[in-house]
């Protein structure tokens, strides 16, 4: 059901892109060179001479929107993130371009060179034609979808959470023409339509055409007879196992010489990915480094002068895979701060707070530091706030999947953090952010959280 609307919407999406693509390249050409808005001092280019930059145009996009997942049809298409992919790509694709053709230009493979003033004018006109035709593709699928295949009415076997959460999930897809009529269940509450023994009689009286069943494991008997019931009325059957409720993480399906396997802890952030991600953190982490060095000095002159103590201040903390790590910041407590009190978060309004480091914790200054720990490959820019060991251990028997945040690298900045959890705000809730993040991992979330970060100013807790 949803599936395959997916496939086809994607299908339409990559279509749409390459007709986009092309008449992107005509309409730039035309500004550039034929419209009189800007000079050409090196006069006008054959026009058929510029549509080789056409097929390494469409590669270049295709390949970068596979790689950012734009061809993944998500819930709750949020436009303003489409339109950060496509700048992104577009200013990706334009770059690529100027050094391809630099490259063949330089030892003479063609006779030419790009405009760079034809890749500046690109990026905008294809800004607005990818996103505005993706726009127009979407709202035609649905109208011919609807049109062709009517409403996906669902009706869902069960009431417990399991049960409300496929229909929370599923309501997310109403674009896409699903509808839940109700629920079958033995007792009577909001939405039930019946029992399980009623279901042929609730199927023709709302014109259901999906069975859901998301039973317990101990209703075997039921779920086989409605099972038996659906396929009498010939309509669609989908089966939530409850197994995945206690997936560590999220589940995925494996086959091992033709046995379904369900991995009850699979996370995105693997393989070439995980490389791609190092790769991006050292060459940031270092480039900060290297342009943070003068105001490293400055700031380090001001905590020498105005308290006693050393500059720098290591902490131990747990990282990846729950191993231990020196995690570098700027000290902003008197020396000692900790003797008599233990490893605890900062209160408000901390007295062992210098003058200076309050300055530092208020726009997280005192965490630049762990650059280091990013450049040395302790930590990653994006990721869950490492914790103390001390901490950690009282955490782990107290809050559930606490120690799945360790599934992957502590990160200088989150997603909790982004959403303003910090500080001695709730740990179980922040928690849920962190297993959000570890399970929607895509190299656009750690950008879109790096640029929420920079546009707030603050970083991460500067409270413990």
């Amino acid at each position: 059901m949803i599936k395959k609307r997916r496939k086809q919407l994607t299908q339409f999406y990559i279509i749409s892109d390459f007709i986009a693509i092309i008449l992107s390249f005509n309409l730039t050409f035309w500004l550039r060179f034929n419209s009189g808005w800007v000079p050409a001092p090196k006069g006008i280019p054959d026009y058929r001479i510029y549509l080789i930059i056409i097929p390494f145009l469409i590669l270049a996009h295709m390949i970068h929107f596979s790689y950012q997942g734009y061809y993944k049809v998500k819930l709750r298409r949020n436009r303003l993130d489409d339109l950060f992919l496509v700048l992104l790509n577009t200013i990706v694709t334009a770059f690529v371009i100027l050094l391809i053709f630099s490259y063949l230009k330089s030892y003479h493979f063609i006779g030419f060179e790009v405009s760079h003033v034809y890749l500046i004018f690109y990026i905008p006109v294809a800004v607005f034609l990818i996103f505005c035709m993706r726009l127009l593709i979407f709202r035609a699928f649905q109208r011919t979808l609807l049109k062709k295949n009517g409403i996906s009415r669902v009706l869902i076997a069960g009431t417990n959470d399991l049960a409300l959460m496929t229909a929370r999930n599923l309501k997310k897809y109403a674009h896409f023409g699903i509808e839940i009529t109700g629920f079958l269940a033995p007792e009577k509450k909001k939405g039930v339509l019946g029992d399980y023994k009623n279901l042929e009689k609730v199927v023709k009286e709302y014109g259901v055409t999906d069975l859901v069943i998301a039973l317990p494991s101990n209703e075997y008997k039921t779920t086989m007879k409605l099972i038996e019931i659906a396929n009498n009325l010939l309509i669609e059957i989908r089966l939530v196992p409850d197994i995945l409720q206690i997936a560590s993480l999220r589940a995925g399906i494996e086959h091992i010489e033709g046995i379904p396997i369900i991995n009850l802890g699979d996370i995105p952030l693997q393989g070439w990915q995980l490389l791609f991600k190092r790769i991006f953190d050292f060459g940031f982490s270092l480039i900060g480094l290297i342009v943070l060095t003068p105001f490293f000095l400055v700031t380090a002159l001001l905590i020498k002068f105005t308290s006693r103590g050393p500059v720098f201040y290591m902490q131990t903390r747990i990282g990846l895979d729950g191993k231990h790590f020196k995690m570098f910041k700027l000290r902003t407590m008197i020396k000692d701060a900790e003797k008599e009190t233990g490893a605890i978060w900062s209160p408000p309004g901390d007295k062992r707070i210098t003058k200076v480091g309050r300055l530092l914790r208020k726009f997280s200054i005192d965490e630049f530091p762990q650059l280091i720990n990013v450049l040395i490959g302790n930590m990653s820019l994006v990721g869950p706030r490492p914790e103390r060991p001390e901490l950690v251990e009282k955490f782990k028997h107290n809050i559930p999947k606490y120690m799945l945040r360790h599934s992957v690298k502590t990160g200088i900045t989150g997603w909790a953090q982004v959403h303003g959890l910090r500080g001695n705000t709730p740990l179980g809730k922040r928690i849920e952010f962190d297993i959000y993040y570890i399970q929607n991992w895509s190299f656009r979330l750690d950008l879109q959280i790096l640029w929420r970060t920079l546009l707030k100013g603050q970083f991460i807790d500067s409270s413990n």
